[in-house]
C-alpha cells in the first residue's frame, strides 16, 4: 500500500506541479410614475454577470484542480490506480460546497467596509483549507486507512491544511473581487437612480412653481374683468382656464412633447388673454411644418408668453404684436417669443420676481445641460425678445 504522502491528495506546491495560471390603465393615472419605474427597475446587466460568474468560476477552479492533480499523480506516482478517483471526487464535492458557503458569507457582508470584508475572506480561506484537510484525511483514511511514515495525525493535519491554504486563499480572493465589484456596480446604479430622481424632482418643482404663477396672473385678469362688469368675458375666461389646466396638469412634467402640441397649448392660453385684451393682443405664430414634430420640454414657452402679455400688452394702450417663431438653426431648434411693445414706455417694471425666465433657464439646463441656452433683452425698435436654443430632437 502506498504511503500517506502517496495516497492523500496534496495541492500543487513549489515542489509539485502548479495549477495552470490560466397596475394602472395609463401612465397619466399612475401617481409618481417615475418613482414606480425606479423601484421596479431591472438589475443592471453588469451586476448580473458579476453575480452569476461566481459559481461557474468555483466549478472551474475545482475541475482544474481535480484534473491537474489526477493527471499529475498518475504520471508521477507509481502504483496510483483508478481507485483514488472516487474519494478524490468526494473531497472535491465537499470543497465545492464549502466554497459556495464562502460565497454566501461574503455576499452577506456586502454592506461592510473593504477592510472587514478582507478579514472575512481571510478567515474563510483558513477555515476552508483546514476543512479540506480534515475531509481529505477522513475520506482517504476511510477508503485506504491512515498511514504516515513518522508524523502524528495532528501534525499531518496541520501540514495538509497549510498545503491547501494557498488554494483556498485564491478562491476567497476571487470571490471577494467578484462580490465587491458586483456591490460597487449596484451602488453606482443606485446613485445614478437617486440622481435621476433628484433631477426629475427638481424639474417637477420648477414646473409646478410655474403653474401657480400662471394661475395667479390669470385670476388677476378674471378679477379685472369682473371689476369692469364684463361678467360674460370673465365667465368665458374661467371656462378657457379650466380647459387649459385640464390639458396641462395631466401631463408628465419631465417628458417632452411635440412642438405642435406646445403651440396648441399656448394658443389656448392666448385665447384666455384675448378675452382680456380683445383689441390690443395680436398674435402671429410661425412654425414650419417640418418642425412640428420637434420635441420640447412641455410648457417651456408658457412663462415667456406670459411676460409679453404682462410687460407688453398690459402696459400699452395700442395694439401689441406678439410673435412665436420656430426655426432650425445649425441643427438646433430656435424658439423666439417677441413683442413690439406697442406704446409701452420704459423698461419692464422691476416688481416681478423673475420666476418665469429663471425657471425656463433652469429647466433647459436640467434637460439639456450646456447644449441649450436662453437669451432675453429689449428689441432695438421697442418691445422685448426672448430666444430659446436647444438640441433639435424629433418624436
Amino acid at each position: 500500500m502506498a504511503s500517506k504522502r502517496q495516497i492523500l491528495d496534496e495541492p500543487p506546491s513549489a515542489t509539485n506541479d502548479a495549477l495552470p495560471r490560466a397596475r394602472f390603465d395609463s401612465a397619466d393615472e399612475r401617481p409618481f410614475p417615475f418613482y414606480q419605474a425606479h423601484f421596479d427597475r431591472a438589475v443592471p446587466r453588469s451586476t448580473l454577470l458579476l453575480r452569476r460568474a461566481a459559481v461557474p468560476l468555483i466549478l472551474l477552479f475545482y475541475a482544474t484542480q481535480f484534473s491537474t492533480m489526477t493527471l499529475s499523480r498518475f504520471m508521477r506516482v507509481s502504483g496510483e490506480g483508478l481507485d483514488v478517483i472516487l474519494p478524490r471526487l468526494i473531497v472535491a464535492a465537499c470543497g465545492i460546497l464549502f466554497s459556495l458557503l464562502n460565497l454566501r458569507m461574503q455576499r452577506r457582508f456586502g454592506r461592510a467596509g473593504l477592510r472587514r470584508r478582507m478579514l472575512v475572506a481571510a478567515g474563510l480561506a483558513i477555515a476552508g483549507a483546514y476543512f479540506h484537510a480534515a475531509v481529505n484525511l477522513a475520506v482517504f483514511s476511510a477508503f485506504f486507512g491512515f498511514e504516515s511514515r513518522s508524523l502524528p495525525f495532528l501534525v499531518t493535519f496541520y501540514l495538509s491544511g497549510q498545503d491547501w491554504l494557498w488554494f483556498y486563499s485564491a478562491i476567497s480572493v476571487m470571490l471577494l473581487a467578484l462580490t465587491y465589484a458586483a456591490d460597487l456596480a449596484e451602488r453606482d446604479d443606485e446613485v445614478a437612480a437617486l440622481q435621476s430622481l433628484a433631477h426629475v424632482a427638481q424639474i417637477r418643482a420648477l414646473r409646478y412653481q410655474l403653474n401657480p404663477h400662471f394661475l395667479f396672473n390669470t385670476l388677476n385678469s378674471v378679477a379685472a374683468l369682473i371689476g369692469k362688469r364684463r361678467s360674460g368675458d370673465a365667465e368665458r375666461m374661467v371656462e378657457s382656464l379650466s380647459d387649459f389646466l385640464r390639458s396641462t396638469l395631466q401631463m408628465d412634467c419631465e417628458k417632452e412633447i411635440e412642438l405642435a402640441r406646445e403651440i396648441e397649448l399656448q394658443s389656448l392660453y392666448l385665447e384666455i388673454e384675448k378675452t382680456r385684451f380683445p383689441v390690443r393682443l395680436q398674435v402671429a405664430i410661425d412654425v414650419p411644418v417640418a418642425l412640428r414634430d420637434a420635441l420640447v420640454p412641455n410648457l417651456i414657452t408658457q412663462p415667456l408668453v406670459e411676460n409679453s402679455i404682462k410687460y407688453g400688452v398690459a402696459r400699452s394702450s395700442e395694439p401689441v404684436r406678439l410673435e412665436i417663431v420656430a426655426r432650425e438653426v445649425d441643427g438646433q431648434l430656435s424658439l423666439r417669443i417677441r413683442d413690439d411693445g406697442g406704446n409701452a414706455d420704459g423698461p419692464a417694471p422691476p416688481q416681478g420676481t423673475g420666476t418665469g425666465l429663471r425657471n425656463v433657464s433652469e429647466r433647459l439646463g436640467l434637460h439639456f445641460g450646456a447644449a441649450a441656452n436662453l437669451t432675453a433683452g429689449p428689441r432695438p425698435g421697442g418691445g422685448f425678445s426672448t430666444e430659446i436654443v436647444m438640441p433639435l430632437r424629433r418624436a
